[in-house]
């Protein structure tokens, strides 16, 4: 099957084209990406003849459709304000689709356009990486053990061991840390101002303890839909003072902003200045990473909690950081699932609801990504 990553040469991409080519079902990796150089250099490291490369600007939508055609499904690991128009492109070319998901708002766009994804035929996985994706799919797991559900919280931790300003596209980074995250609370969604609900989390020891704030979570806008009654969802991100100092600093200068300026007498945008001349996320950080995801409700008559862990440390084979491994791995594993049809059910589905998660966690297992589980009662007297 061959297996078109748009975005490929970049630092998730790149992680989901090595997967794919050691992939034995897979016979082509088409590596899709505006930028020739990286793409060959990454072609280069693999030394795979299963590795292909093709020039994408997702901005052509003539090209994107038929470079789509060429492949039996896509795995898009490209910033997520290019998801929607990428989901019209894969309608158009009937292929399957799975990417690293919308920062909340996207996803609801995306959850939209679910009957234009049926009539076209083609099933959309967005949301496929560590979190939202993996997290998201052991939220369910835990959910469909309980006979009732109150609660999911989820969280995200790491350790950087090199110095490193950010290993995820800026735009990301910046949506997160501008917008401000949304909860689900009792039946609605709360927006909150950025850095909200700053706390201490309970990492895993590889990781340790750490301050998290509430993030713009994709998962809060899918899970209250999939997980029948449950009344709080959210998603609390490691939070660092350099980043919201950062931030202010941004904010105040008016490089945030997405109302055009004269400058030179052209109209420009601050915020995509400031998106054009960011670098490039730095993929090879070397660094710990994990999840957290807690789930409680009730069983047989009890309170019950059930608690999943997912932890690595930097990817020395693959040179890739724990970050961009965990999320990579995940966009691979779907992309094969959607190329060989095990995920049959039409229309935009959210991770948790496409992908059965014990073959899922089987595939992460021969990854060395092993997911740890713990669960506890209290009777309630």
């Amino acid at each position: 099957m061959k297996v078109l990553v748009l975005g490929g040469a970049g630092a998730m991409g790149a992680v989901t084209v090595r997967d794919l080519a050691q992939s034995p079902d897979v016979s082509n990796v088409i590596i899709g990406d505006v930028s020739i150089a990286r793409a060959n250099q990454l072609k280069s490291s693999i030394g795979s003849e299963k590795v292909s490369v093709t020039r994408v600007d997702v901005s052509n939508r003539s090209g994107l459709v038929e470079a789509m055609k060429e492949a039996d499904a896509v795995a898009n690991a490209t910033p997520f304000n290019l998801n929607v128009q990428i989901m019209k492109a894969a309608m158009k070319a009937g292929r399957n689709l799975t990417d690293l998901g919308g920062v909340y708002h996207t996803t609801l766009e995306q959850l939209e356009l679910n009957e234009e994804a049926k009539e076209a035929g083609i099933t959309v996985v967005p949301g496929c990486g560590l979190a939202p994706g993996t997290a998201d799919i052991l939220a369910k797991y835990g959910a469909d053990k309980l006979d009732a559900v109150d609660e999911v919280h989820i969280k995200y931790g790491e350790v950087n061991l090199t110095p490193v300003k950010y290993k995820w596209s800026f735009r990301t980074v910046l949506e997160e840390y501008t917008t401000g995250p949304v909860v689900y609370r009792n039946g609605e969604y709360k927006k909150l101002l950025p850095f909200s609900g700053k706390q201490v989390v309970k990492f895993p020891e590889a990781i340790g303890e750490l301050t998290c704030c509430y993030g713009l979570y994709s998962g809060v806008a899918t899970l209250p839909r999939t997980i029948r009654g449950v009344k709080v969802v959210d998603c609390l991100m490691v939070h660092s003072k350099e980043d919201e100092q950062r931030i202010k600093v941004l904010n105040e200068m008016g490089l945030t902003s997405n109302e055009p300026i004269d400058f030179r007498g052209k109209k420009i945008f601050p915020k995509e200045f400031l998106l054009r001349i960011a670098p490039p996320p730095d993929a090879e950080a070397k660094d710990v990473a994990g999840v957290i995801v807690e789930v409680t409700g009730m069983k047989s008559g009890e309170k019950a909690r059930c608690i999943y862990s997912v932890v690595l440390p930097y990817h020395e084979k693959y040179g890739a950081s724990a970050l961009a491994y965990l999320t990579g791995v995940p966009l691979s594993i779907a992309g094969q699932m959607l190329a060989r049809g095990e995920i049959s059910d039409l229309g935009v589905l959210p991770p948790e609801a496409a992908v059965k998660p014990k073959p899922f966690f089987v595939e992460l297992s021969k990854r060395s990504i092993e997911i740890n589980e713990t669960s506890e009662t209290t009777r309630i007297l």
